[in-house]
């Protein structure tokens, strides 16, 4: 049977977290009661955030690290080091500033002027040239009079330069002028002493300054305790260096962008030559989309090959391993500037697929609506943020061997102290129904209240959703050990953007997002493959097979991509071009509308009934069949009969609740009526020896109105409850009425009349946000999202039951940061209605 279905029956399953720990390097004496509280939270690994030390790599830092790994050693967890002083990566613990200034990076610039013709012995001035500013060429060409294209007929005059004066005869007609220069210039604001990330020996100072440190100081942990390194959002940062018209915002700094300054090696002198250069930045003919291509396909397998495949290699050369994410932010994964120009080779070399999920990029119920969120903009489209970027890491997990399925996403930061764990619970079953599965809960902090980026687990004591945050993380391992590794199942690949936005004009091409979205909400699942993977040949000898690859609309591919399309489509890949075929495509596959994508794929599962966003991932391991499914809706249920691509015996898995019973689909067909948040695991698989009981069926006795007594324990001292209130009436404890800035747990006390029956539950309604129940004494647990029903059965009998329900909210409305702006904060405390709920006949105690 499926191993990894006993293990976590048992409560064996393996660590699949490592949340940040923020170091601030003033803390050493409680840094012991920072790793355990790390570990009462049900991981078992964390990440040291160097970012906030005061001493990265100094006596400071080796102090607090060697009582952090001896404590972890301690608690048996593993640690992760995030590998520079500042955010992003790249500083290289400033010892490019201090040591190796010859290896800052370089940037391609231009300066223009237009002239008019004919003027003999015309004079121009230009800069002067110096060791930061080295000339690359000065070349003439005629404007076409088409807005500002030239015509591809350079004329070069860098022999006519004599600085400060360029001298030339002007010919008949408008010419613009380019001086082309290799400059220091045209980097984001911070990163003046970055390493130049297309430079291997530029790179290595990032070794030599932070990973070798940390191998001389731990080399006998390194692979045991000491698991590896993060790397934190790197990015070519370059930005402009010159006149532009228009700023498109941080996250799209592309070519053909007039004014941008571009990463630069020497090398793409010759794949492209000095006199294709302004075609980077403007029109110049037939050429240009090639140009661009070139350009861009040329510095993203510099930067592979130059900083993640060389930083992988040295991990794995070292017995550790080497995971982190780029900034995907609206695009940005495959462009310049604070993105790393395309996703997959920007990751290429690490051992995990990588993304995150910070700033309000996702939120809970927003499938269909841009919102209002703190990243750059103030807003977010879920049409990418929800339809794309879980699938790039996942996806990047199944085709890429060294990463044997494994995806992580950094979670939960910077989006408020509102966050609570039934916010989380929705946004970890985002991102594990997408296929991610080691995440990194972003953050623990050693201060209180720690504005950087909140919310911070447990808070020093002060945090009502600790209890909640503990139990997801239980629940995230359990769900990860059953998904991981396991071989995913879709219904479709989509081709990755990035060439096509590279060579294509604006309104030339179709981004990832807009055949995702069709494709998803038609229950259709899919991968999204880089056109790497079929060039290359990978497509050939992967594990992962594709019944069909949808290509969105472009006007241009490159050859060398459509070749490999053809391959693809004459082994059996069936190829389906959106909305039209590509420029010199040969005689294969299939157009079709946007629209009518999913009429075209068949699905592996079919869905009839009210379930849009009823999502699913379905897997195979040894035989075994697992389904997950999730209700993204927060306000309808979704109700789905459910045909299944196998049939039998099956595990149902509750594990949030930790219910696990048996049902039969003896003809492939199951059920679902699943609550807002709720989800729910099916494993196929011989369950012979497992000890599963029968799904109950509950009858709705009606609603109970106890009354209860009410006591409070602030968020300054969650052990002191204190008398509040005793009423049959329940309402909103932040209300206008009652104390809107109260954080902090609600006690309710009653007894509750229970008639004689086998099994008996009861449904708490509306709950604002986690509730933990006792009956007589028992403690049946804790919900932290819809259905809040508790199975009475094991603590009730016939008569009166004391009835002790504990709900907690969050920190929002009382420390009121920037971050929580963002964020609709429920009503608090018990709400109801109360609902019994009964299976069959109670027997005497």
């Amino acid at each position: 049977m499926n191993q990894r279905l006993r293990d976590v029956l048992n409560h064996t399953e393996a660590n699949y977290l490592l949340p940040f720990y923020w170091q601030h390097g003033d803390h050493y004496e409680r840094i012991p009661q920072q790793v355990a509280a790390i570990a009462a939270s049900g991981a078992r690994a964390f990440c040291v955030e160097s970012r906030p030390h005061k001493d990265f790599c100094g006596e400071g830092w080796w102090r607090d690290m060697d009582l952090i790994l001896a404590e972890a050693e301690k608690q048996g967890m593993q640690v992760w080091v995030l590998d520079d002083n500042h955010f992003p990566t790249g500083n290289a613990n400033g010892l490019i500033a201090k040591r190796y200034p010859e290896l800052r990076k370089w940037l391609l610039v231009e300066r223009h002027i237009d002239v008019m013709g004919p003027m003999p012995d015309a004079t121009l001035l230009m800069d002067m040239p110096d060791a930061d500013n080295i000339l690359l060429g000065i070349y003439a060409y005629p404007r076409t009079g088409e807005g500002e294209a030239i015509a591809p007929q350079p004329v070069e005059l860098t022999a006519h330069a004599q600085p400060p004066f360029l001298r030339w005869d002007v010919p008949e007609g408008c010419h613009r002028i380019f001086f082309l220069y290799k400059s220091r210039k045209g980097t984001l604001p911070g990163q003046q002493s970055y390493i130049d990330l297309l430079n291997p020996a530029s790179v290595r100072v990032l070794i030599e300054a932070v990973y070798e440190p940390h191998y001389e100081h731990y080399s006998a942990r390194f692979g045991n305790t000491l698991a590896g390194f993060f790397s934190d959002e790197p990015s070519f940062g370059n930005c402009w260096a010159g006149p532009h018209a228009d700023d498109f915002g941080m996250y799209n700094r592309r070519v053909g962008m007039p004014g941008l300054a571009l990463p630069w090696h020497d090398t793409l002198s010759g794949i492209i030559g000095n006199a294709s250069l302004p075609a980077l930045w403007y029109e110049m003919g037939e050429g240009t989309p090639h140009i661009r291509h070139a350009y861009m396909d040329t510095v993203t397998t510099l930067y592979r090959d130059s900083f993640t495949r060389q930083l992988g290699d040295w991990c794995r050369a070292h017995s550790v391993e080497y995971i982190g994410h780029i900034i995907e932010d609206m695009n940005a994964h495959a462009r310049l500037g604070h993105g790393g120009g395309h996703f997959f080779r920007a990751l290429d070399g690490q051992d995990m697929g990588g993304m995150d999920v910070v700033l309000h990029q996702v939120m809970p119920g927003f499938a269909d609506y841009p919102h209002t969120a703190s990243c750059f903009g103030g807003m977010a489209d879920p049409e990418f943020f929800q339809y794309v970027v879980p699938k790039l890491a996942a996806s990047h997990s199944h085709i890429d061997p060294r990463m044997r399925g494994r995806a992580m996403c950094e979670e939960f930061g910077a989006f408020g102290w509102a966050e609570g764990a039934p916010f989380m619970k929705w946004i970890t079953d985002f991102l594990l129904v997408r296929g991610i599965n080691h995440f990194v809960p972003h953050a623990f902090s050693p201060a209180y209240p720690d504005p950087d980026c909140p919310p911070h687990f447990g808070a020093e004591g002060h945090d009502p959703q600790f209890d909640g945050f503990s139990a997801l993380m239980t629940y995230t391992n359990q769900v990860s050990h059953l998904l991981c590794g396991a071989r995913h199942c879709p219904d479709a690949a989509i081709l990755y953007h990035a060439e096509a936005e590279w060579m294509n004009r604006k309104g030339g091409c179709m981004l990832t997002q807009k055949p995702a979205k069709v494709l998803y909400d038609a229950h259709l699942d899919y991968d999204i493959l880089p056109a790497d993977f079929f060039v290359d040949g990978s497509c050939l000898n992967s594990d992962e097979t594709y019944p069909c690859l949808v290509v969105p609309f472009a006007e241009l591919l490159p050859q060398a991509v459509l070749a490999a399309l053809e391959q693809a489509d004459q082994h059996g890949v069936k190829v389906i071009f959106v909305d039209g075929k590509p420029q010199g495509c040969g005689d294969f596959g299939t157009v079709a509308a946007l629209g009518d994508l999913p009429a075209l794929i068949p699905g592996k599962l079919r869905f009839s009934g009210d379930c849009r966003l009823l999502r699913h991932y379905c897997a195979e391991r040894d035989g075994s069949t697992v389904v997950m499914f999730f209700n993204e809706s927060v306000v309808a249920d979704a109700r789905a009969e459910i045909t299944l691509p196998c049939s039998g015996d099956y595990a149902l898995l509750d594990l949030l609740n930790g219910v696990c019973t048996r049902g039969s689909a003896p003809d492939g067909r199951v059920s679902l009526n699943l609550k807002p948040y709720q989800s729910q695991i099916l494993v196929f698989d011989d369950l012979v020896g497992l000890d599963l009981g029968e799904v109950p069926a509950w009858t709705p006795l009606g609603t109970v109105e106890p009354v209860f007594e009410i006591s409070l324990a602030h968020s300054e001292d969650l052990a002191d409850f204190q008398p509040y209130r005793t009423t049959g009436a329940l309402f909103n404890l932040t209300g206008p009425d009652a104390i809107p800035d109260f954080a902090g747990t609600a006690r309710y006390r009653s007894t509750l009349l229970l008639e004689k029956l086998a099994r008996v539950a009861l449904d708490l309604g509306t709950v604002g946000q986690t509730a933990r129940v006792w009956l007589n004494g028992v403690d049946l647990g804790i919900r932290i999202c819809p259905p809040y029903r508790f199975d009475l059965s094991a603590a009730a009998r016939a008569g009166e039951n004391e009835l002790v329900i504990e709900v907690a909210n969050t920190l929002g409305g009382k420390v009121r940061d920037r971050f929580s702006w963002f964020i609709q904060i429920p009503p608090s405390g018990l709400l109801g209605p109360l609902t019994l709920y009964a299976a069959a006949e109670l027997p005497e105690h």
